[in-house]
């Protein structure tokens, strides 16, 4: 059924198309006269994939409460081909933005990227790869959508129907990538694996937490194995009967930290200003914009030198431009997952901060300097020529790995 469906939607298309082509001159002529008034730009949202669902379009809302009085523009968006991840978030935004069906927009979309290439003044620029807070202008606004009271009331009567009341608790969502994630029989997503992790490495922090009498519940649509089955204060959400696409939104909204591993799912809880443990696999990856966030890559061993690279050399050798598993294994460099304590002592470093029992030695000071000026010698990615992160790095790399790693800035 679904691939009558899906030969029936891409006939659909291609018959729009056709139609489109047939009338441009005329829709060519009408989006010029609009154009005196306002400049008319027509963009694709990522929308199957959860992390450009959740944060593209917060990122453009608020450079337009920034930029409101500069450039009038009538902006005009369509979901992605691919169909949509999460049709709660998605509605959300529809209460925000102009979105259209897909086979108005999108022919639109195919003609003018043919006609203008790469210089396209009907496109917001670049609109699928700007998600982060550069500029930290995030800060001066709430999150742009948020979920309906009823929404929410539903999600807290669903969660006390399985014995967690949710208003009385504190918890935290683990958003874990492992190998289900990308898994499909009809591509191979090796070229990602280099970010997925066990999620038996999260059994120390889970427990650690739960100690504290804080709750942990890990998120995902799809996930491998169980977790936490002899704890009670650590939740499967993803494998469990209530897990739903309006309960990831208000549990990421609701948590008091998320700890994300690369994978989109956080979003979210990006989107709602969460503190965040950021354990990407490339280092110049990291949320380095998050106000309170707390950073740790995966190591980088190199099986020529026979060691893990130092800061200085991922610079040298520009992992951050190695986006995929076999440029890493070209280039004889393995993605060595952090270790359970060093993991355990990064989120146990966020928390005490949040909770402001955290100090910082007068070493953690000099080490966190030198880290953040290193670090911040990488700001462009080749591929794209985009900003990975901006002047300031405002969240702290993990202090206890830096005071065990002092080599590893040398």
């Amino acid at each position: 059924m679904k691939l009558i469906i899906l030969k029936f939607n891409t006939l659909f298309y291609y018959v729009s198309l056709s139609i489109t082509i047939l009338l441009f001159p005329i829709i060519f002529v009408f989006i010029k006269l609009i154009g005196v008034f306002y400049k008319i730009r027509f963009t694709e949202i990522l929308s199957n994939r959860y992390g450009h669902l959740a944060l593209n379009p917060e990122y453009y809302l608020v450079e337009k409460k920034e930029n409101n009085k500069k450039k009038k523009y009538l902006d005009l968006f369509c979901r992605s081909r691919y169909g949509i991840c999460n049709k709660e978030l998605w509605n959300l935004w529809k209460k925000k933005i102009i979105i259209l069906p897909r086979f108005l927009i999108g022919p639109i979309i195919v003609i003018f990227n043919k006609i203008y290439k790469s210089q396209n003044p009907h496109t917001i620029t670049n609109f699928s790869f700007t998600s982060r807070n550069l500029k930290f202008s995030w800060d001066k606004y709430e999150p742009s959508i948020d979920l309906a009271k009823e929404q929410k009331e539903k999600c807290k009567n669903i969660l006390l129907d399985n014995n967690i009341q949710v208003d009385k608790i504190k918890f935290v969502c683990l958003f874990n990538r492992d190998d289900a994630y990308l898994k499909s029989p009809k591509k191979d997503w090796y070229y990602l694996s280099h970010h997925n992790y066990k999620i038996e490495k999260f059994n120390l922090i889970a427990n650690e937490l739960t100690k504290k009498n804080i709750y942990v519940f890990r998120m995902g649509a799809k996930v491998e194995g169980k977790f936490g089955e002899k704890n009670e204060k650590i939740i499967d959400y993803a494998n469990s009967n209530f897990r739903s696409e309006l309960m990831d939104i208000f549990l990421a909204s609701k948590c008091l930290f998320g700890i994300e591993c690369g994978t989109g799912s956080s979003g979210v809880a990006l989107l709602y200003r969460k503190p965040i443990v950021s354990l990407n696999a490339n280092i110049f990856h990291l949320n380095t914009d998050v106000k309170k966030g707390v950073m740790l890559s995966k190591h980088y061993f190199c099986k020529i030198r026979k060691r893990n690279l130092r800061l200085s050399e991922l610079m040298k050798f520009e992992i951050g431009d190695l986006d995929s598993r076999n440029q890493l294994d070209n280039a004889q460099i393995d993605a060595v997952d952090c270790s359970e304590e060093e993991i355990k002592d990064a989120c146990l470093e966020l928390l005490e901060r949040l909770e402001g029992n955290w100090k910082d030695t007068p070493l953690d000071i000099e080490l966190q300097k030198k880290f953040k000026e290193k670090y911040n010698n990488f700001k462009v990615y080749k591929k794209t020529g985009l900003r990975w992160h901006g002047d300031v790095i405002r969240s702290n790399y993990s202090s206890k790995f830096l005071r065990d790693n002092i080599n590893w800035l040398q």
